[in-house]
C-alpha cells in the first residue's frame, strides 16, 4: 500500500494515495479513453481509461472523477483519481493535494478518513451495496446542536448506527457516491472490454501475475491442452493458494498430467498443507494418477478423515495391485498408531487382506 505526504510539490499523474498492487502505475506510458459510464444518481458521464506500458500492455483502468457530493441540497465537487485492475477490481486511488475530499462543512478529510475510504472501496460486499441513500440515514430534529454534528450528513439526518463504523464520520454522501461509482457500472464494462482486448499473451500476464484474482482467471480461460506447458506455474499457484482455486486445478487438469510420476509427486507432496477439500479431491484423483500418489497418500493415511480414508482404501478393492509393500508398511504403521482414531478402519482392510 502506497501513501504519499500532502506536501509533496510534484506528483506523478498517476501516482495513487493508497494502492493494493506492485506500483504497476509507474509503467504507464500510454492513456487511452475506452468507455464512459453514468453514475446512477447523479446521471454524470465519467470516462474511463486504460493505462499502458509504452509497449502496449494494458497495466490498469483508471478514471479521473470529478463528482458531486451533496448533503441537504448543497453540493459540492468531489475530485478524485481512482483506478481498477485489469478484472474490474478497486486497487486503489489518488487524490490532488491542492483539494482534499471533504465532509459535513467542509471539513477536510484527515489521514484517517482517507484510510477508511480506501478499506471501504476495498469491500465488494459493503453494506452500502444495495442501499439507497434514504435507508443510510435516521431523521434528527432540524434544530439539533452543532455539538451533534460529528454523526451528521446533513442538518436534517444522522448515520444509521450500522453504517456509521463503514464510513468515514461526516462523510457518508462522499462514501455512498464513490463506492457505487467504484463498484457499478464500471465493473461490468471492464469485464466486456478485457475480452475485447484478450489475447493468449494478455492471459499469460495474468496467470504468471502476484495476484490471485488474476491468476484464477488466466487458469479459467487456459485451454486444458496448455496445463502441461504452464505445468509449473500451475504447481506454484496450487501450493500458495486458496481452496477454492486449488479444488478448481484438481477438477480442470487433464488426467494425463498426473499420469507423469514428477508432475503427480510434485501435487501429493503437498497433501498435508492443503485444506480438506483439496485432500479430498486429491484422493479422489489418486486412483486415475502415476502410483506415486498412493504411495505417498499411504504416508499421510493417519492424517486422513473417516471419509477419506474410506475413499482411500476402497481404491484398493477395485484395484488390489496397487496395494505395494510400501503402501502396505505404510498403513500398517498408521493402523498402530493410538492416536488415530480410524485406525481400525486400517485395521479391518488389512486384515481382509490376509
Amino acid at each position: 500500500m502506497c501513501l504519499i505526504s500532502f506536501r509533496e510539490e510534484k506528483i506523478s499523474d498517476y501516482k495513487p494515495l493508497f494502492f493494493e498492487m506492485n506500483d504497476e502505475w509507474e509503467e504507464v506510458s500510454k492513456d487511452m479513453e475506452v468507455f464512459t459510464v453514468t453514475n446512477k444518481d447523479t446521471l454524470i458521464n465519467h470516462n474511463i481509461r486504460l493505462l499502458s506500458t509504452k509497449e502496449g500492455y494494458p497495466r490498469l483502468f483508471f478514471a479521473d472523477l470529478e463528482t458531486p457530493v451533496c448533503a441537504d441540497g448543497e453540493c459540492r465537487l468531489a475530485k478524485i483519481k481512482i483506478y481498477w485492475n485489469l478484472l474490474g477490481n478497486y486497487v486503489g486511488y489518488g487524490i490532488d493535494p491542492d483539494e482534499p475530499l471533504t465532509k459535513f462543512e467542509h471539513d477536510p478529510f484527515d489521514k484517517e478518513d482517507y484510510a477508511k475510504l480506501h478499506a471501504l472501496l476495498l469491500d465488494d460486499n459493503s453494506v452500502l451495496r444495495n442501499r439507497e441513500m434514504s435507508e443510510l440515514v435516521d431523521e434528527v430534529p432540524v434544530s439539533i446542536s452543532k455539538a451533534d454534528f460529528g454523526a451528521v450528513d446533513g442538518i436534517s439526518s444522522a448515520t444509521k448506527k450500522e453504517i456509521k463504523e463503514s464510513v468515514v464520520q461526516g462523510g457518508l454522501y462522499s462514501c455512498y457516491t464513490l463506492w457505487h461509482l467504484v463498484h457499478g457500472e464500471v465493473k461490468k464494462n471492464i469485464s466486456a472490454y478485457l475480452q475485447s482486448i484478450y489475447t493468449d499473451s494478455l492471459n499469460n500476464y495474468l496467470l504468471y501475475s502476484d495476484y490471485e484474482d488474476y491468476q484464477y482467471y488466466g487458469l479459467k480461460k487456459l485451454p486444458k491442452e496448455a496445463f502441461e506447458k504452464h505445468f509449473e506455474q500451475v504447481i506454484r499457484i496450487f501450493e500458495k493458494t486458496q481452496p477454492l482455486i486449488r479444488t478448481y486445478i484438481l477438477k480442470k487438469i487433464p488426467n494425463n498430467i498426473l499420469e507423469d510420476r514428477n508432475n503427480t509427486e510434485q501435487f501429493y507432496r503437498l497433501f498435508s498443507r492443503t485444506d480438506i477439500n483439496t485432500k479430498t479431491q486429491l484422493v479422489k484423483k489418486a486412483g486415475s494418477a502415476h502410483l506415486i500418489a498412493l504411495e505417498i497418500l499411504s504416508g499421510f493415511s493417519s492424517e486422513m478423515t473417516k471419509n477419506q480414508l474410506k475413499l482411500y482404501l476402497e481404491i484398493f478393492n477395485e484395484n488390489p495391485e496397487n496395494l505395494t509393500p510400501l503402501i502396505k508398511s505404510n498403513l500398517l504403521e498408521a493402523a498402530r498408531s493410538e492416536k488415530y482414531a480410524y485406525n481400525y478402519l486400517i485395521k479391518e482392510f488389512l486384515n481382509n487382506k490376509e
